[in-house]
């Protein structure tokens, strides 16, 4: 018994690791869109504290600008599956690994705040440290170093922000989204894109 199931721990493993060596599983569609949403919320919501607007507002802010968000990424996840061409056993760990880390962010931004279980200063860096979590785990799962490493900046930014809370630390956020978020989705969005070019190059030389 436990020869067979060390078996498939090991044939799991190999499937994931070889799925990941046949193409980028990850655009980088979903980090770009995110990162510049979820900036532009920090900027307003910056503008907003300064102006001192309500609590209330802010909320109601964030409820629609993630809602939004939320509703839009569907949408887009489902574009991206009916362009791909090859669904992979590492892309559907992939949008699993993120799936449960936007539910989880939601808590902590959302859930958290309204049962008062935390002070909201300290949001953005326990959503940092989450993101750290993330981003390690989806540079494995992509067998991406760079990306690992990603998560070294989520978790330096988080540790500052829980040291010196104050409302800065959404400016901070927001610098941490576009170095750590959007960068990042840029370069995969970009290595995708080659890939797919290499890729099609190929198809039409194999068939002059």
């Amino acid at each position: 018994m436990e020869t067979q199931q060390a078996q498939t721990e090991l044939s799991v493993i190999k499937k994931i690791m070889e799925d990941s060596r046949k193409l980028n599983i990850d655009n980088g569609i979903h980090y770009i869109f995110w990162g510049v949403l979820v900036t532009f919320s920090l900027l307003v919501n910056y503008i907003m504290l300064l102006n001192g607007t309500s609590g209330k507002y802010i909320g109601l802010m964030w409820m629609v600008t993630m809602s939004l968000g939320a509703i839009t990424d569907v949408f887009i996840g489902r574009n991206q599956e009916r362009k791909s061409r090859v669904k992979t056993f590492a892309g559907k760990m992939l949008g699993s690994l993120w799936f449960a880390s936007g539910i989880s962010m939601f808590m902590f931004g959302f859930i958290g705040t309204m049962t008062k279980a935390y002070n909201p200063v300290f949001i953005s860096p326990i959503i940092a440290t989450s993101l750290g979590i993330s981003y390690f785990t989806s540079g494995a799962i992509q067998q991406i170093k760079w990306l690992q490493n990603v998560s070294l900046g989520w978790w330096a930014g988080a540790i500052i922000m829980f040291m010196f809370p104050s409302v800065h630390t959404l400016l901070i956020f927001a610098l941490m989204m576009i170095c750590f978020q959007i960068i990042p989705g840029v370069i995969l969005n970009r290595k995708s894109k080659e890939e797919i070019s290499t890729e099609t190059n190929n198809i039409i030389a194999e068939n002059i």
